[in-house]
């Protein structure tokens, strides 16, 4: 998939509603999992976070619920990503700090999700990811 198609293709969209609605995904035990890897992999990030992460993760959370509501509707992804590319570089974030937020994401997927993760699932999540970025202004 190319980051800056109009859209997600249909087979990366599937894999990506199945590794979210597995039996596996714990999203509260995801997200604190997620945000240990980007704290290890980006570790100048962590001061522009509160101590207290819930409300953060709380936040995350919300994010990423509109975010795979919006799949299947490209213009209102394009609006939410668009929306968050500004919220992000307002807090200094950068291409740098993207690229290991895919990294934990997907680390955190696969420690999460664990036989359910698979090779294709990977890089489904990848390109999705990729794309995010792409929508949201890093990585071009």
């Amino acid at each position: 998939m190319n980051p800056s198609a109009e859209t997600v293709a249909p087979a990366d969209r599937d894999l990506i509603l199945a590794s979210v609605e597995s039996q596996k995904m714990e999203l509260d035990q995801f997200v604190s999992l997620f945000y240990a890897k980007f704290f290890e992999r980006c570790p100048d990030t962590r001061p522009m976070f509160p101590h207290d992460m819930s409300l953060q993760e709380e936040k995350l959370l919300m994010s990423l619920t509109h975010i795979i509501e919006a799949l299947e509707h490209p213009a209102k992804l394009r609006l939410i990503l668009l929306d968050q590319g500004e919220r992000h570089k307002a807090l200094q974030i950068n291409d740098d700090h993207f690229a290991g937020f895919i990294d934990s994401f997907t680390g955190a997927l696969k420690d999460t999700l664990q036989e359910d993760w698979s090779e294709e699932t990977r890089q489904a999540w990848l390109r999705f990811l990729q794309y995010v970025a792409y929508q949201m202004g890093f990585l071009e």
